[in-house]
């Protein structure tokens, strides 16, 4: 047992290391075959790495569950970026690049499994075949039917040239227990782009053994949506149909417990920028015409690749929920926060609302948003967990930027949010690799486990200090946090003169609005004022009218609504204006 100052930088940003060699052979990659699992990561070198400052006392200490040991010349490392993970109970298995080359791809693709809610971790590379010159896009999904976890993963090989170019092609690899896999190849053909899996574990559902893998890909010389199904567990895939010619970006399929397939992705540019979604009700044979998510309004950080890639996910009732980074609650769209927008059908979508996530990070950039929606939950009582980066300072651009991971969570469909959560340290950008940029990745994620408890997986970092990078994939078990109202508006308190005066505390102000009713009977009162001030909502209306006044002051945020009704009379002696 030894200690090895494995990732540097900063005191308050140091890594406590204990390393473990296990048996197994390296690889022409550079990995280990034989794992064990210990608290902490992983092998052929297993480790237990945790931040040894705790970013809050509410979030338990996160730990590094990736290792980039890989040695090629043309990667660098050590580094693991774009995470995407998803549980089953309290199993949780996450995948990301590891070695991240600057012309696009990685090294290698590893994974991170851990079966008691993200305490402890098993990690290890998948088996890709030999050809390949680089891997990339990882996801990950778990097939109930079939018991058998599967990751699509984007191959990739280097045609030589001035300049090189890279040809695609489309694998998938099965696990039944997360840590022991194998990989096929689904699809040889080239031109794949953010392929992305998901399969239908409905209890109720007529397809609940299929999965489903959907990407963007040439076809006709235009980018389609392109869709391949399992109905095995993975071991053999359809022939790939294109199913719209959508220039689209982010395509995430998601199944209802119905069956229904929706398939949400960004297409346009500028102003049309929009989110969209597609249902089909036949497993993928036939889709819907496209339904507006919302427009999509993004505040571009210059020198960073932090793409508006949007997340989403299903809870119980079929409501699936999308989260982006959106700049329409800004003044001259001057930075980013993270709205989400929901439907119960695919078809009608809610007005995108902002999460708030506190004073101190309001004029920072949030961006690359994990959403998790627990599915175990529903309609007013749907439990939402979400990781994000704050840019750190305010209007910082490239290398002046630095990623502050956290985390918030609602257990109410959005009604409330916990306060922000620190999960690591502020990592100046170019502690990470480059990529179109200085990257994390154009995703991250969360998922949920058992009892409530949220799992974010994120990339993070500390200083480079032996000429590689020290930068790695990182996730931590959150349990149930307190949570506020988005959206708070006081007792109304009614003072009558020769007007009728009512105010309301009213939380937040910024970007907010109030609509002020009042009557007596059936008849109107003029509104004279309705303003807020000072944490305060202020309606005046003229008094015409003798009797009992029943009215209402509803508060309008970025984040959401709240109302309340009053009620007065109005006496005898009434004294007009």
């Amino acid at each position: 047992m030894r200690r090895l100052p494995l990732l540097a930088g900063p005191r308050e940003d140091s890594i406590r290391l204990t390393l473990r060699r296990i048996r197994g052979r390296v690889t022409r990659a550079g990995y280990a075959q034989g794992l064990r699992r210990v608290a902490g990561p992983f092998g052929p070198v297993v480790l237990a790495a945790v931040l040894v400052t705790s970013p809050s006392a509410a979030v338990p200490t996160p730990q590094q569950i990736s290792v980039d040991a890989f040695t090629n010349s043309d990667g660098q490392h050590a580094t693991a970026v774009e995470p995407d993970s998803f549980s089953f109970g309290n199993s949780v298995v996450a995948v990301f690049q590891l070695g991240r080359f600057v012309r696009g791809g990685a090294a290698g693709i590893g994974f991170a499994t851990s079966h008691d809610g993200g305490r402890t971790w098993t990690s290890g590379v998948l088996p890709l075949p030999p050809s390949l010159d680089l891997a990339s896009d990882p996801t990950i999904a778990y097939d109930r039917v079939h018991g058998v976890w599967i990751a699509s993963v984007l191959g990739g090989r280097v045609i030589p040239g001035d300049p090189p170019a890279i040809t695609s092609s489309l694998l998938a690899s099965r696990s039944g227990d997360g840590v022991a896999w194998t990989t096929s190849v689904m699809d040889p053909n080239p031109g794949h782009d953010k392929n992305w899996i998901s399969c239908d574990n409905g209890a109720s559902s007529p397809r609940a053994d299929r999965c489903y893998v959907v990407w963007t890909g040439p076809a006709g010389g235009a980018a389609a949506l392109v869709l391949s199904t399992s109905d095995d567990g993975g071991r053999a895939w359809s022939a790939p149909v294109g199913f719209g010619q959508i220039p689209a970006f982010g395509v995430i399929p998601l199944v209802r417990p119905d069956g229904t397939l929706v398939v949400v992705y960004a297409t346009g540019e500028g102003s049309s920028a929009r989110i969209e979604a597609v249902r089909s009700t036949d497993g993928g044979r036939s889709f819907s015409a496209p339904a507006r998510v919302a427009l999509l309004r993004t505040h571009q950080v210059q020198g960073l690749r932090v793409p508006a890639f949007h997340s989403a996910e299903i809870a119980q009732d079929g409501r699936i929920v999308v989260a982006w980074q959106d700049c329409r609650y800004r003044k001259g769209c001057g930075a980013n926060d993270i709205v989400y927008a929901s439907s119960t059908d695919a078809q009608q979508w809610t007005t995108p609302l902002r999460v708030p996530t506190g004073r101190a990070l309001s004029g920072l950039d949030h961006v690359t948003p994990g959403l998790a929606v627990d599915s175990t939950t529903a309609g007013g009582r749907t439990a939402l967990a979400l990781a994000f980066y704050a840019l750190s300072p305010g209007g910082c651009a490239g290398p002046d930027c630095r990623y502050e991971p956290f985390f918030v969570s609602s257990p109410d469909n959005g009604r409330s949010w916990s306060t922000a959560e620190r999960l690591g340290g502020a990592a100046p950008a170019d502690w990470f690799p480059l990529a179109g940029g200085r990257f994390a990745g154009d995703y991250i994620s969360t998922s949920f486990v058992e009892s409530g408890v949220a799992v974010p997986v994120f990339a993070w970092a500390t200083g480079p200090f032996d000429g590689r990078f020290h930068q790695g994939g990182y996730a931590t078990a959150v349990p149930r946090l307190g949570a506020q109202p988005a959206v708070r508006l006081g007792t109304p308190h009614v003072r009558i003169t020769s007007r009728l005066e009512v105010r309301a505390s009213a939380t937040p102000i910024a970007g907010a609005r109030i609509a002020c009713r009042a009557a007596v009977g059936r008849r109107s009162l003029k509104l004279l004022s309705a303003r807020l001030a000072r944490g305060t909502a202020i309606c005046v209306w003229r008094l015409t009218s003798r009797g009992r006044v029943t009215g209402s002051i509803v508060l309008a945020a970025p984040e959401g609504r709240a109302s309340h009704m009053f009620t007065a009379r109005v006496p005898k002696a009434l004294r007009r204006a």
